[in-house]
């Protein structure tokens, strides 16, 4: 046992090279460290299916110590990312209460190892009702709301590691922290699927525009997430469920001192969530 948990604290690769699934104390111990701030070690998984597995270790150490999810990042949402990373479809993991604040936050990235910024997007449930959804129509009947979101992902693998689909997938795709500003409600929107699809959004950097996005480039459809998620994704969502739809544009290095700020424009109407990085 002292051999495992130095070889976890050293970023030890050989523990999990001959298992297909990651023996379950090395991903305990990752997900103890983690939450300590150090980096995670490499489970060298070879597939999705060994990620989930490896993945639902790490999961359980994190719920014994921030308690249950409070939602689901759902990441990889573009073709184009998927195919570069080698994987076939989206990855899920989940958020907890203690990664998520409010809008205008200050956000101190101690703790965190390689920490970016994406404009994101959320709805929440409100109608467990959801898990049943088969169309667009059905997601929509059973949201509450939809809210801005800037998140913070931290891509903690050891330095020199390069990362791939199913080794992300191992850690459900790392989240760490999340902005969420003041959402609209679905039932305020004349056409809620029209009118997501047609969502614009758009990313401030220090004041400087850097990137903007159109609501169809997750997944073609921002409620096709959720499809995925529901007949998927493994994750029994609740009334009050969030659910991050994904990367709304591109990834920055999240820096002290910068301000990041995201405005979407959804059936004419417009919400904006900020918060301002510090050491």
């Amino acid at each position: 046992m002292k051999a495992l948990i130095l070889c976890a604290a050293l970023v030890c690769l050989a523990a999990a090279a001959d298992a297909a699934c990651p023996d379950t104390s090395l991903m305990h111990n990752a997900a103890r460290g983690w939450i300590a701030g150090q980096r995670v070690p490499d489970p060298l998984v070879r597939n999705m299916e060994d990620a989930n597995c490896a993945y639902a270790s790490f999961r359980a150490i994190l719920e014994a110590e921030l308690g249950p999810p409070v939602g689901v990042k759902v990441a990889f949402t573009s073709a184009g990312v998927q195919q570069a990373y080698g994987i076939s479809e989206p990855m899920a993991g989940a958020l907890f209460a203690p990664m998520l604040v409010g809008d205008g936050s200050r956000i101190s990235l101690k703790g965190s190892r390689n920490p970016l910024y994406e404009a994101d997007l959320v709805v929440t449930v409100g109608n467990p009702a959801i898990m049943r959804a088969r169309t667009r129509e059905d997601v929509a009947a059973n949201l509450r709301d939809v809210r801005p979101f800037i998140e913070l992902p931290d891509i903690a693998l050891p330095r020199g590691v390069q990362p791939t689909g199913p080794l992300l997938a191992s850690y459900g795709a790392m989240p760490w922290r999340g902005v969420l500003g003041q959402g609209i409600a679905i039932s305020e929107l004349a056409d809620p699927v029209a009118d997501l699809a047609g969502l614009t959004s758009v990313l401030r950097v220090d004041g400087q525009v850097v990137h903007t996005a159109r609501g169809d480039s997750l997944l073609d459809h921002p409620l096709d997430v959720v499809l995925w998620l529901v007949t998927r994704g493994n994750y029994d969502l609740k009334a009050g469920s969030i659910i991050s739809l994904g990367s709304l544009g591109t990834f920055g290095p999240a820096q002290p001192g910068r301000r990041i700020e995201a405005e979407y424009t959804v059936g004419g109407r417009v919400m904006k969530v900020g918060a301002t990085l510090v050491p």
